[in-house]
């Protein structure tokens, strides 16, 4: 993969020219360090250069510190010192890693000291005979984090070697700029229009409204049964998202929680719902690998009736919602748990995708996985995740989409940068499909969490859209309300607002100059335009996609 250096200049370049159009009179130039989003997923014969450098490990070897592991061997593991981090600064951390007396380990690097707690920086899966790359970060909190640590999991007797070692600091304003770099490159398009009379002549001084009336990028919530026929919960719902998943209404043990008693009542009144509004939804989902969440009857059956309830299943939801769920997330938390694979084999996943995929041919079939981003889990590594979606399609299994479900506590925002930027080497569209954070904090925290967690996410490109988990049942949520029973904004509503006001156009209103142009740079969607001219008034209307080249349109009077 190339770094492409040159074009990240000419991003945040590009990004201060439109802050010098939009707002007056002049932006002081960015001399800060631009994010380096590369990635590598593929053990390597040789390791790559340093990311940035080595930013201020460059030049700097890690020591061998002696760890004592389960067998009571004393093993010396990579350590590398670390002097005067500022409190509050983000550190993006990268190296390269090879395992010797081992098929594979999973390595995590982790930050801290001897008498605190260690915070998990990032892990990789890492082999014998070549390098992997290890990719994550921290945010340096108050506590001494005086040392870098790379341990093995397993606690097995193995040596670690390093390579191209990087640690990079950026300060909170350069982490958002280079946000917001990524959001002007990937979830804008600058456009010129262009208004003439029917002989060609170009008009200067036209007056143009401009109103975006839709977005590209789909940023919705979860409703449940409580949303059916609340008409204030609805407008309130309408007002704000464009995408919507079902709680609980089309999972197994809503629709059949008895044998052969179909019930599909409630998903049916929330479809009509989206339906009649033109929401997108998402398909939650078809099958759940955790058996606590299994209807109890399916657990019982043999493996015959097993095999062919789960067929039933599949074709009562196809023949019912063929074409009305843009995607379906066929196999619910995989890599935590395995039951169907238990109980039908090691390719009941991929039949389940095969068979979902011939008679709903046209929705996006994902995986659904949780602390991937969130965590480090050793179950749903990233590389874990990738290996998987990897093994899978190469089975011809129809799956082309990766869900991140995100339920947080305190989010670590260099490590979910780092985690998309591994993920989004597989060309796949990334969702991240039930964001929350945990209740466990005040609204006020939860509402600084959530920000940051949906700023990181809508800024990735490879990211397509974003899911909250808020529904509201019985005046509550899950972990984490956007409002109160009475459906006035708690603070996370305030965030919700607050951005999708950042993120969208809006109305715009100017007029042409010479040559008959009018320019401006708008977030992706459907637009409308009405031009007026010496009397003369015409509405149009356009779209904006994802591309580099300016969008012309032209309109005549």
């Amino acid at each position: 993969m190339k770094r492409m250096r040159g074009h990240s200049i000419f991003c945040l370049s590009f990004f201060y020219w439109v802050l010098s159009v939009s707002v007056p009179p002049l932006v002081s130039p960015y001399d800060g360090p631009l994010y380096d989003s590369s990635a590598f997923t593929e053990c390597k014969l040789y390791p790559e250069k340093p990311l940035y450098g080595g930013g201020i490990l460059k030049d700097k070897f890690p020591e061998f510190q002696g760890f004592t592991v389960a067998d009571g061997k004393n093993v010396h593991l990579p350590v590398f010192r670390l002097q005067d981090l500022t409190p509050g600064t983000i550190y993006s951390f990268s190296t390269w890693i090879k395992i010797k007396n081992a098929d594979s380990s999973l390595i995590t690097a982790s930050v801290g000291d001897k008498d605190s707690e260690e915070l998990c920086v990032g892990t990789v899966d890492a082999k014998p005979g070549c390098w992997s790359f290890l990719k994550g970060g921290f945010v340096a909190s108050k506590l001494n984090l005086s040392s870098i640590y790379l341990k093995n999991s397993d606690q097995e007797a193995l040596e670690i070697e390093i390579a191209s070692a990087s640690l990079q600091p950026f300060t909170e304003e350069q982490w958002i700029l280079n946000q917001q770099t990524k959001i002007n490159m990937a979830r804008k398009r600058a456009v010129t229009i262009h208004v003439s009379n029917k002989q060609g002549v170009r008009l200067e001084g036209a007056i143009l409204t401009i109103e975006q009336v839709s977005k590209d990028f789909l940023l919705g919530s979860a409703i449940a049964y409580t949303f059916i026929g609340n008409t204030p919960y609805q407008n309130w719902f309408l007002e704000r998202f464009n995408a919507a998943v079902f709680e609980d209404e089309i999972k197994w043990y809503t629709t059949e929680p008895k044998r052969g008693q179909l019930n599909y009542t409630l998903a049916d009144q929330l479809l009509e719902f989206v339906r009649r509004n033109q929401i997108t939804v998402r398909g939650h989902n078809i099958f759940w690998e955790d058996p606590k969440y299994t209807p109890g009857w399916v657990q019982n059956l043999t493996d015959s009736e097993l095999k062919s309830a789960v067929n039933s299943r599949i074709q009562s939801l196809m023949s019912k919602y063929k074409d009305e769920f843009v995607h379906w997330d066929v196999n619910n938390e995989l890599l935590h748990f395995d039951f169907y694979e238990q109980r039908l084999g090691p390719n009941a996943t991929l039949e389940f995708y095969r068979t979902v995929h011939q008679q709903d041919p046209l929705a996006t079939l994902f995986l659904n996985e949780f602390n991937v981003v969130e965590n480090c889990d050793s179950k749903s590594t990233v590389d874990k995740y990738i290996s998987k979606i990897r093994e899978l399609k190469e089975d011809g299994m129809s799956m082309d989409g990766i869900g991140l479900e995100g339920h947080f506590g305190v989010p670590n925002r260099p490590r979910i940068r780092a985690t998309l930027d591994k993920l989004a080497t597989l060309g796949l569209p990334i969702w991240l499909t039930e964001v929350d954070i945990s209740e466990t904090f005040s609204k006020e925290t939860q509402a600084i969490y959530l920000e940051q967690v949906l700023r990181e996410a809508f800024s990735h490109p490879a990211v397509d859209g974003i899911m909250l988990w808020s529904a509201i049942r019985r005046n509550k949520c899950y972990r984490m309300c956007l409002t109160d029973p009475d459906l006035n904004n708690l603070p996370t509503g305030n965030v919700v607002d607050k951005l999708l006001k950042e993120w969208e156009t809006g109305v715009l209103k100017g007029q042409t100059v010479a040559r008959g142009s009018y320019s401006f740079y708008g977030f992706l969607g459907d637009y409308k335009v009405t031009v007026s001219y010496g009397g003369q008034v015409v509405d149009a209307a356009f779209s904006l996609s994802r591309s580099e080249e300016t969008k012309h349109f032209s309109i005549q009077l």
